[in-house]
């Protein structure tokens, strides 16, 4: 059973969904322009014995969402939030996918104590300095037009067209995709422009376990796994998947992390 509510948490209003009964807890953590939906075909492969706690991003989704600035240390704060206000105290596995990668990340940095194993799933690992006044342009434009100004482009390169299981599922991923708010996806994404993940990494001292998709124009394994490659403890491994590949590869995200969470 799920319950799904909300909660004041950190000084933003979070969307939440606690599901399972199991002992140890599995906190995800979505994609840019996702929500905590983006993981519902992933949560009946999970293994039984966890708990998990699936959430709306502060600006994402049906959480309250946010004008001006984001920055890493106050979405992990939220998460932080989130956990102590539903009582779950203590180590969790935390698991993110592209933007959610890159705060998982930093959640293992910023609350060790807090993080016992930590999977990123084509994880964002920022925007290269000379890539930055692009990225900037288009959260920009996000802020004047909206979604559908940037659609067209960012849209196919996000989700390969040949890893559509069928034109349905490509059409409701869109529409879903395009009802994201575009004020918060453009505070996200300058979030992300100004993040330096990579220089973190060698400090995460937890079990890892960092997935790349082989047809992500944005992470490529090869930058994935250079990248990654500093963690003391992490197991590197390429999945048949594109960028957002838990939403569209979803099977294969599942056959690839089962191992890593029975282990834990």
């Amino acid at each position: 059973m799920t319950d799904m509510n909300w909660m004041e948490c950190n000084g933003a209003a979070l969307r939440y969904a606690l599901s399972g009964k199991g002992l140890r807890t599995l906190v995800l953590v979505h994609e840019l322009a996702g929500s905590l939906n983006s993981w519902d075909a992933l949560l009946p492969l999970l293994p039984v014995d966890l708990r998990v706690l699936r959430f709306d991003l502060r600006g994402s989704g049906m959480s309250e969402k946010v004008r001006g600035l984001l920055d890493l240390d106050l979405v992990c704060d939220d998460i932080v939030a989130l956990l102590d206000g539903l009582g779950i105290g203590g180590k969790v596995i935390v698991a993110g996918a592209a933007l959610g990668g890159a705060v998982a990340a930093h959640f293992a940095c910023r609350f060790p104590e807090r993080c016992d194993r930590l999977i990123l799933i084509g994880p964002a690992l920022g925007v290269p300095p000379e890539r930055h006044a692009a990225a900037l342009a288009i959260a920009d434009l996000l802020d004047e037009k909206g979604m559908r100004a940037i659609a067209g482009d960012v849209f196919p390169k996000a989700f390969p067209e040949a890893l559509w299981k069928s034109e349905t599922e490509k059409r409701k991923a869109q529409a879903r995709w395009l009802g994201a708010d575009p004020l918060g996806y453009a505070a996200a994404y300058r979030m992300l422009v100004h993040a330096n993940i990579r220089a973190e990494l060698a400090s995460i001292r937890c079990p890892v376990l960092a997935l790349a998709g082989r047809h992500d124009p944005f992470g490529t394994p090869e930058i994935v796994e250079a990248a990654t490659k500093v963690i003391p403890d992490v197991r590197f491994a390429v999945v048949e998947g594109g960028h957002f590949m838990s939403v569209q590869s979803t099977e294969q995200v599942a056959e690839a992390i089962k191992p890593f969470l029975q282990a834990a």
